[in-house]
């Protein structure tokens, strides 16, 4: 698909709203199949002959049961989570803000939920929709008077989270060489109570600007959701002042096809999770009908009612009123059994696979560290890339925010953890550092921020305040007094000896005699080795 090419036209105030976009429609109908993967067993089973084929003359009643009775080995939630977790295994941090902005990131969605919980949640609907928008929204301030109003009011820039099923259509248009969005229609829904009852509303806001005039509009329509489709009623419109483009940001996980068209990453391990719903429902078939013998009989007849009392258990007897009738069970081979399970077996390693696991098959078959090692980095550089284009959305997120109160956000950056490498290989490498500091191959700020960067110090680690305390300390045990002792004490005077062979001797510095002084650090040293 093309990318989609427009002028500017201001919106009618007569239409249906709720038009879907070309990149729209393609991209819901994917999702749909998703979002039911991703849900589970119990959204697998609502889609019912959609995932789960009925056979041909299978009765109706036997395909419910069969329906009942599979269960879904959900790998696509356990990809998705995974992934997504990676970034934010520590605390999400912005550099270059202002004590406004630092506020605003306490509550950036006016629910409560920090821009760290935010952003984790903007990582993961992307990453199983393949994308995920925000929108930087303001209060309406057009009817103040002034800034100073606005400010009494309280009014202030927040974000807003919408899925892909949240947005009818959404246009970009190429100015100068930029990418500018000029076109947005967000879907919603309000509740009104009528007494004990509750009436729906859709509602779509429109919301477009005119790039050559840094202005544009906001519209309101609405429609009852139960009037089975009938016209959208214009309700109101706003101005939306300074601002050069809509204040929309997409985050792209998967493959770009078109503008707001992307094919997502896990989109085959949701195919693959279905046809293991499929597998694994005729393996259970087959199980429940053969893996328990059937008794049978030879050269007997059962008299009709004794074949209502027919039962089989203990302190039950079986006769056979012919002479040369008998009593046998009958039982499979299992050679389809069998090549059932095997089969789930190589469905459920193929979907390891491509849920990024980067121990594929170790609980089945032995997997070399070589190869374990270039399936990690596989993974690694996956996850890293889709972390980079989430930290870009969020500054340009900020950005929009500090276009809304005239402030330039253009500095402010979105750090999240890109360091994905396991425990062991990380205190590995800062072995290999410290070993670099002592040799004075690097300096202690940059060893500091190295052993930072590995997720081995706290999200409150602050490098500069460790600097300026280690500085202290260095220079207290150049003056050979303790740095944490009290200016007033006397024990914690400086010793007035400074030849280093009396410091190293077992005769009191003093030279009043006494017990020679036994020293416990190595190589006859009165103090500790200086560590970082």
């Amino acid at each position: 698909m093309a990318d989609t090419q427009i002028k500017y036209t201001p919106s009618p105030k007569t239409g249906n709203p709720g038009q879907l976009s070309s990149a729209a429609e393609t991209m819901q109908t994917r999702t749909a199949m998703l979002r039911a993967v991703y849900g589970g067993t119990e959204t697998m089973r609502a889609q019912g002959a959609t995932f789960l084929p009925q056979y041909e003359k299978e009765s109706d009643t036997r395909y419910q049961a069969r329906l009942a009775s599979t269960f879904a080995l959900n790998k696509l939630r356990e990809a998705v989570d995974a992934a997504s977790a990676k970034p934010f295994r520590t605390l999400l941090k912005v550099q270059n803000g202002d004590p406004d902005l630092d506020l605003w990131t306490q509550d950036i969605d006016l629910q409560g939920n920090h821009l760290h919980i935010f952003g984790h949640q903007y990582f993961n609907n992307s990453m199983l929709d393949g994308m995920c928008h925000l929108l930087v929204d303001h209060p309406d301030t057009y009817n103040m008077k002034s800034l100073a109003d606005q400010k009494a009011s309280g009014a202030r820039p927040f974000m807003k989270m919408y899925k892909v099923d949240d947005v009818a259509a959404a246009y970009d248009m190429y100015v100068g060489g930029d990418t500018k969005t000029v076109h947005v229609r967000i879907r919603s829904q309000r509740a009104e109570r009528d007494g004990f009852k509750e009436v729906l509303y859709n509602q779509i806001r429109v919301i477009e600007i005119d790039p050559t005039k840094t202005s544009g509009i906001v519209q309101l329509w609405e429609q009852k959701a139960q009037s089975g489709g009938s016209n959208w009623d214009f309700i109101e419109e706003t101005p939306l002042q300074n601002m050069a483009e809509v204040p929309f940001v997409t985050m792209y996980a998967g493959e770009k096809e078109a503008d707001y068209l992307a094919r997502p990453i896990f989109i085959d391990l949701a195919y693959k999770q279905i046809e293991h719903w499929i597998s694994s429902s005729d393996q259970r078939s087959i199980l429940s009908a053969a893996r328990f013998p059937m008794l049978a009989c030879s050269g007997v007849q059962i008299d009709p009612e004794d074949e209502k009392q027919f039962a089989i258990g203990p302190y039950k007897v079986l006769y056979a009123p012919e002479a040369n009738g008998r009593w046998y069970y009958v039982e499979p081979r299992g050679t389809a059994i069998e090549s059932g399970a095997k089969d789930l077996d190589k469905l459920e390693m193929q979907m390891d696979m491509m849920a990024l696991n980067p121990v594929t098959g170790t609980h089945r078959q032995y997997v070399p560290q070589n190869e374990r090692d270039i399936q990690e980095t596989r993974v690694h550089s996956v996850v890293h890339d889709m972390a980079i284009n989430c930290q870009d959305a969020l500054e340009k997120a900020i950005k929009f925010m500090g276009q809304w109160t005239g402030k330039d956000y253009s500095q402010v950056q979105v750090i999240l953890n890109t360091e994905f490498s396991n425990t062991k290989d990380r205190i590995e490498e800062v072995k290999q550092l410290v070993a670099m500091y002592e040799k004075r191959g690097i300096s202690r700020e940059t060893l500091l921020r190295e052993v930072y960067k590995r997720n081995l110090l706290g999200d409150d680690f602050n490098i500069q305040n460790e600097l300026t305390a280690l500085a202290a300390i260095d220079q207290a045990l150049t003056a050979g007094t303790d740095p944490n002792a009290s200016a007033t004490d006397p024990a914690a005077a400086p010793s007035k000896t400074t030849d280093p062979a009396a410091a190293n001797s077992n005769t009191p510095a003093n030279g009043t005699g006494g017990t020679p002084k036994t020293f416990d650090f190595p190589n006859n040293q009165d103090r500790p080795k200086k560590q970082i």
